[in-house]
């Protein structure tokens, strides 16, 4: 009767408990890991180009792409940081110094000139740059790119 007291109320096998709740933990986890699925992907780039449209199949992302950018406007940036004229030559020296493929992106909008983004183009290629690689947007219908 004593025994059957003490299970009921609770008394005499109440005591610490030693097992670690690891589900909260899981639950963040799982928050964290889909936030990050979600935003990696709007992280490429930094800034809003117009990419012109090429037919073919994507290259090989690279796990940390070297990537200039060149809006409609003629700025140049590296992500989203602008570089003036008068300090992007030794920038994009400094840039090539530390970088580990001698591989950079560029990406340039549909509306620059020709001209321009070959001016662009030397320009890192004197600074030290071994691969200059121009990026386009891929279109699925590769039918409307002229071939010749």
């Amino acid at each position: 009767m004593e025994r059957t007291r003490e299970m009921i109320h609770g008394e005499g096998e109440v005591g610490p408990i030693a097992d670690i709740n690891v589900t909260p933990f899981i639950d963040i986890m799982l928050v964290l890991l889909i936030i990050f699925m979600v935003t990696a992907p709007l992280m490429m780039g930094g800034v809003r180009i117009n990419l012109p449209k090429s037919g073919g199949t994507p290259m090989a992302r690279p796990d940390k792409p070297m990537i200039v950018s060149l809006d409609a406007e003629s700025r140049i940036f590296v992500d989203k940081e602008e570089l003036r004229a008068p300090d992007r030559h030794e920038h994009f020296k400094q840039l090539a110094r530390d970088s580990e493929s001698g591989e950079v992106y560029v990406r340039g909008d549909g509306e620059v000139k020709y001209a321009r983004m070959m001016e662009l183009m030397s320009e890192l290629g004197q600074a030290g740059f071994a691969r200059v690689t121009l990026v386009t947007s891929i279109t699925a219908d590769s039918s409307n790119v002229s071939r010749k």
